[in-house]
């Protein structure tokens, strides 16, 4: 818990501020959570007992908060690879200013709800299907439901423990950390379907904050169990909203790419590749179709929006579209830090993905062809489709594991299959790389091709090192920023104040 502490009292100075948001840990009943009494009694299908969970990762609460993608456009501006322009209407400022991790941050609360939520939710319908199972009462359908449940589960531990944990093991910053560092951090409290109380005006029993690694572990252990059931069922998705056996095994490639288990990572990540579910996007379609319809060959994970389920100026869409009437349109420019969109070559398709006239907003990387060509077809409708994975993210978990692992050879095949359809003259000089030279062009690939998706925080973290701010951002310009800084966290989310306070199981943290 030292760890912990020590952040705590070094953060806490603007304490006061506090009170935005009530705690989830405090283990009171929400309107946003269910009892495990209020669970068993909702009538429905084994389908219904997780696109509730599945919907939460779309709801919009406030037009910079609307789930999943308004946190993976949090987390690139935070990290510095998406800049915003101007200080237009006030959304996301939080993160361009690198105030939104801390302990009284609100998007810090939003996050922690937002997971842990889900993960309530996700409890309560496993220990339903837990209890079925051990009656020898449970359906082949119910089981698929159980394997999604254990993956949604798995999602948000996953994503807590990126943002809630250096991602270092370097020992510049031990020091400031009490020697906690990589594994070791005390980063989330975990809870799991044996966390529910039999008191029905509680939600579940308090955990103490959990190291990185255990967090990693009950990860790893709900992916496996998941894998296994999918395995059992054979179930196949009539959605790409829904997880199936691709998605758990992709985290799985992720988690293990996370934990240092290079070779893992390698070959689950070929596994989900060579499994040809998905085809990468190619070169020619780079500037057409790629990002707006859940139907691309791409996509592992999206959501097909629909007039039902838009959240019309509140979505990401409205955001980083130009031609989408919303914030973007009436100039509040997400783009492209400078810097990094000064290192992608011509030869690169990419490189037609950012409107150096426009400060490098990506007017084609986020493009509906539907708008036909002219500037002024705007979008009304807000129905373009939203991606929440797609498989060239398993081409670079599998080729910088393989190098990691120092599996050269199976490193430079993977990168070359994917560098075919983005530079074929950089995938020329792939052969004669060095391990350095590899790492550093997968850490510019994760940089260029997930621009905008949501991974460039975890990929500073992993990567490590500093880089400068580009002169397009409208705060801090030029300043030179590191994954971990000892002198000045602000890309590590700190557990949140109200959950420091209301927490119970906690209390050693706070004497």
């Amino acid at each position: 818990m030292k760890s912990i502490k020590f952040l705590i009292c070094t953060l806490a100075v603007v304490i006061g501020l506090s009170g935005c948001a009530s705690s989830w840990l405090d283990a009171e009943m929400t309107g946003s959570a269910l009892t495990q009494d209020q669970y068993d009694n909702i009538p429905g299908t084994a389908e219904g007992a997780v696109l509730g969970l599945y919907s939460k990762m779309y709801v919009a609460s406030d037009h910079h908060y609307f789930g999943q993608k308004s946190i993976d456009m949090a987390t690139d501006i935070l990290s510095g690879d998406m800049a915003m322009t101007a200080n237009a209407y006030g959304w996301f400022t939080d993160c361009e200013q690198q105030q939104c991790a801390s302990m009284t941050a609100g998007r810090n609360s939003y996050i922690w709800h937002y997971y842990y939520s889900i993960i309530l939710n996700a409890n309560a319908a496993i220990r339903s299907f837990v209890a079925l199972e051990e009656a020898g009462t449970i359906t082949a359908d119910q089981k698929a439901a159980l394997a999604q449940c254990l993956t949604m589960r798995a999602y948000c531990y996953f994503n807590l423990a990126h943002l809630y944990s250096p991602g270092i093991t370097d020992s510049e910053s031990a020091d400031y950390f009490q020697g906690n560092t990589g594994m070791d951090y005390l980063c989330v409290p975990i809870y799991n379907e044996n966390s529910s109380m039999n008191d029905t005006t509680k939600l579940v029993n308090e955990q103490q904050v959990a190291s990185t690694r255990a967090v990693y572990d009950q990860v790893l252990s709900d992916l496996d169990w998941a894998i296994a059931l999918f395995d059992e069922t054979g179930f196949v998705r009539s959605s790409k909203l829904y997880v199936d056996k691709d998605i758990a095994n992709a985290y799985l490639a992720y988690t293990y790419l996370q934990t240092e288990e290079y070779d893992s990572a390698y070959v689950v990540a070929k596994r989900v590749i060579d499994a040809g579910n998905f085809e990468i996007l190619p070169f020619d379609e780079l500037t057409t179709t790629g990002f707006t319809d859940q139907n691309d060959p791409s996509w592992m994970w999206g959501l097909d929006v629909t007039i039902e389920n838009t959240t019309s100026l509140a979505s990401f869409w409205g955001h980083m579209d130009l031609h989408t009437y919303s914030y973007a349109f009436a100039g509040a420019w997400k783009a492209m830090d400078d810097e990094l969109a000064k290192t992608i070559p011509e030869t690169d398709g990419r490189y037609k993905w950012f409107d150096a006239k426009k400060k490098y907003v990506p007017d084609w990387k986020f493009y509906d062809k539907a708008r036909g060509v002219r500037a002024d077809e705007i979008d009304r409708r807000w129905l373009n489709d939203i991606v929440f994975m797609r498989i060239e993210e398993m081409y670079l978990v599998a080729a910088e594991g393989a190098a990691r692992a120092g599996k050269l050879a199976e490193s430079k095949e993977v990168l070359k299959s994917f560098l075919a359809e983005r530079d074929e003259t950089v995938m020329a000089t792939v052969d004669d790389m060095s391990k350095d030279a590899l790492l550093e062009n997968l850490y510019y690939n994760w940089r260029v091709e997930l621009w905008g998706e949501g991974r460039a925080l975890m990929t500073f973290k992993r990567f490590g090192g500093v880089k400068m701010r580009g002169k397009n951002h409208f705060y801090n310009a030029g300043q030179n920023m590191q994954a971990v800084d000892p002198a000045n966290p602000v890309l590590l989310f700190i557990i949140p104040y109200s959950e420091y306070v209301n927490n119970q199981a906690n209390n050693d943290l706070k004497q």
